[in-house]
């Protein structure tokens, strides 16, 4: 797969391009995690939206892309982000995270990056994910390194004038977790966080 081809495909948020000045590439670091996921027919789920970053990666890779959020305010922008031949492959679902509205063990593929550090009840979400894993499937969870963190602090001093939560819950808490849960849990770094990939659910 040809990344940088894609890369030119994907328009730039305001913290991309300065993460870019910086010498950080978010962007790059999603597809790296999305070339991790095993190839299906199922559609791969992704929580949350945001502003799109994943959801546009994604759909650059995968055929079918649900993307779930508590909220859709910024899905214009989201839109924006997701190259206009791929934005039909994404279909856009509003839920909440601490009670997902799929099955048990029915979802092939979770993928959930930098944002168990934005909800106020970590765990209930990572357990709700491992739930509605299928046995075979693959749960997805990244989070930033403390360069990830030190990055986005600036980027919110900066742009918004705040400063950016860190979240309840640590990168070895969710791999403890998640080793709870899975026969297999491998992770891996990028310049701004640590994946998590677990597998054959217990």
């Amino acid at each position: 797969m040809d990344i940088d081809t894609h890369l030119e495909q994907i328009p730039q948020s305001q913290s991309d391009l300065l993460l870019r000045a910086w010498g950080y590439d978010l962007v790059r670091e999603y597809f790296s995690v999305a070339q991790q996921l095993p190839q299906s027919s199922a559609p791969v789920v992704e929580l949350a939206t945001g502003t799109g970053r994943m959801s546009a990666v994604l759909s650059c890779i995968f055929p079918s892309i649900i993307s779930g959020d508590i909220s859709f305010n910024d899905l214009p922008r989201v839109l924006q982000r997701i190259p206009k031949p791929n934005v039909e492959r994404v279909h856009f679902v509003q839920l909440n995270m601490e009670n997902l509205p799929f099955q048990s063990d029915s979802i092939h593929t979770v993928v959930c990056m930098n944002t168990l550090h934005e909800v106020s009840n970590p765990y209930l979400c990572l357990l709700e994910m491992i739930r509605v894993i299928r046995p075979d499937g693959t749960l997805v969870i990244g989070d930033f390194n403390r360069t990830g963190f030190d990055a986005m602090q600036k980027i919110h001093q900066t742009v918004y004038h705040n400063d950016h939560l860190e979240g309840l819950i640590s990168l070895d808490e969710i791999e403890r977790l998640l080793s709870s849960s899975f026969h297999t849990v491998r992770s891996f770094s990028t310049t701004l966080n640590v994946t998590c990939i677990a597998s054959n659910k217990q």
